[in-house]
């Protein structure tokens, strides 16, 4: 019983610390498929020392101990639950309501008003004070439960995912002379010029006619073989369908393909034939650094460092919400509006500059637009928030599809202009329109999407720059996963055979490995 009389004893400062810990694990419980616990330290560490060095402050203004205890834990609760309340307001339609200006000063007067009430009360506030430290105990254990289910039974008991393909047989190139340079570019939810003409009004005839006259092949029925970025890039830089994840179709963490995409087949073949493999990601963790990359090309904030998306969310949901934009500039966020047009800018620029460099290269640029957020109108001018509000989403989805064209042309022509030997370019996108996966009963919940959805989500853009090699060779292949087969094929006489053009959903958020044929559903949109 010691241990708990002393920790009783010290509630003054361990009933808050465990309250704000609470906080931070409940964030990452909900986000954790997509987080490592690495991001949980320094948040972790802040509020610990913030819980105790307001424990010392409040000594002088509040000398009882139990006093002191049941304020601090009040005060924590309330400074943590504040962005709950606006998120709750705006869920039953009560936006007006939902307004810092309105909210942030009867918050400020609800924490005087419980400091005054404690400090003047003449209760014995013991067995509160037991029934608080109970409470925080409980609002640690529960999400600190659920996230350690996750990662023993997700992440510690489960080997990591290893390639279907047998490479064991695949020798390296015929010729490693005037090996061309290969730019995998990868606009993030760029749907077909089909769908977009059907759906959307909008009309790719002019930007198609560019690339023909460039010498690309534009493939007019392309789709990717998943609805979402994490399957669609593992299969394709692995050439096969994924379905020996089957045996973890009941897992909800994504990050079980991120050894598929950092080591692919198609970095392990190109390391034999000496290619340097260059990656150009996104601030998405599953694309933003590669350890296995020859040079990883980021860009983050300069000034504080990036202070992620997590700890940002964090902050947010705290009562510093109606100034954290001033305190923090969105540039240092990692996934702001300002950021993700400098990244997307930087990304475009660097890759001509690339080229430059000596030996055969690999590069993979994962361009986030034209998916959300919406920071470039049509003709790449800065946009705002205000601004896309009253437009909406198809015609900001189809603005921004329309400055990536005016980048990719400015790209193609000096990629092209600035390249040794004529480069293998291929540029393509992971999945269609990215809104779609709202437009379910329940966020990217596949297995109820109906057909229209399924067609108007899987078709794609795709335009192939192959040097050389006649497009009449090319098997009538209209999907991702046979990209690479082709080209090593075309280049390095890598005898992959083509696969059957297939199309696949997932059930849900918690059983993203359950996939369901849905091929026959994609019919050509007429």
């Amino acid at each position: 019983m010691r241990p708990l009389r002393y920790l009783y004893n010290c509630r003054f400062a361990i009933s808050p610390a465990l309250l704000s810990i609470s906080f931070i694990l409940s964030i990452y419980l909900h986000n954790m498929s997509e987080l490592f616990l690495s991001v949980l330290f320094l948040p972790l560490g802040v509020v610990v020392i913030f819980s105790v060095i307001l424990s010392w402050v409040f000594i002088i203004p509040m000398k009882d101990k139990d006093k002191r205890s049941l304020f601090l834990s009040l005060f924590i609760l309330l400074i943590y639950s504040y962005g709950e309340v606006i998120y709750l307001l705006n869920h039953f339609d009560l936006k007006i309501l939902a307004k810092d200006h309105f909210i942030f000063p009867l918050w400020l007067l609800l924490i005087v008003s419980v400091f005054f009430r404690i400090k003047k009360t003449e209760k014995n506030l013991t067995a509160m004070n037991k029934f608080v430290l109970l409470f925080s105990v409980l609002s640690v254990f529960i999400p600190l439960f659920g996230i350690a289910k996750f990662e023993i039974t997700e992440r510690l008991m489960q080997p990591p995912v290893k390639s279907s393909l047998d490479l064991s047989k695949i020798d390296k190139p015929v010729s490693k002379e005037n090996l061309p340079d290969i730019y995998y570019i990868v606009p993030d939810s760029y749907a077909s010029p089909e769908v977009l003409k059907k759906f959307f009004n909008y009309h790719d005839e002019s930007f198609i006619k560019y690339l023909e006259q460039k010498g690309f092949y534009v493939p007019q029925n392309n789709t990717s073989n998943y609805p979402k970025t994490f399957l669609s890039l593992s299969s394709t830089l692995n050439m096969e369908y994924l379905d020996y994840l089957s045996d973890k179709k009941d897992s909800a963490d994504m990050s079980v393909v991120i050894p598929l995409i950092n080591d692919s087949n198609v970095r392990k073949i190109l390391n034999k034939a000496d290619y340097k493999y260059y990656q150009m990601g996104s601030w998405w963790q599953f694309t933003n650094n590669n350890p296995l990359a020859d040079v990883n090309y980021t860009l983050e904030g300069k000034t504080l460092g990036s202070v992620g998306l997590f700890n940002y969310s964090i902050l947010q949901s705290t009562i510093l919400s109606p100034f954290i934009d001033k305190l923090i500039p969105k540039k240092y966020v990692g996934d702001s509006d300002a950021e993700g047009r400098d990244r997307d800018i930087y990304q475009f620029n660097q890759l001509p500059e690339i080229s430059k460099l000596s030996g055969p290269k690999f590069v993979f640029a994962h361009i986030l637009t034209p998916h959300i957020p919406y920071v470039f109108g049509k003709n790449c001018e800065w946009v705002t928030k205000a601004d896309t509000d009253k437009k909406t989403e198809e015609e900001n989805y189809v603005n921004q599809i329309n400055c990536v064209n005016l980048q990719l042309k400015n790209t193609i022509e000096k990629l092209i202009e600035t390249s040794k030997n004529p480069p293998v370019i291929i540029i393509q996108s992971d999945e269609g329109v990215p809104f779609l996966r709202d437009r379910l009963p329940s966020t990217d919940s596949w297995k109820d999407a109906s057909d229209d959805i399924v067609r108007k989500k899987f078709p794609i853009f795709a335009a192939y720059y192959l040097p050389g090699i006649s497009t009449s060779t090319l098997s009538v292949s209209t999907s991702n996963v046979n990209i690479f087969r082709q080209v090593f094929d075309a280049y390095f006489k890598i005898d992959l055979p083509v696969l059957p053009d297939k199309n696949y959903i997932f059930k849900d958020m918690n059983n993203l490995y359950d996939f369901i044929d849905v091929t026959d559903k994609l019919k050509k949109i007429e």
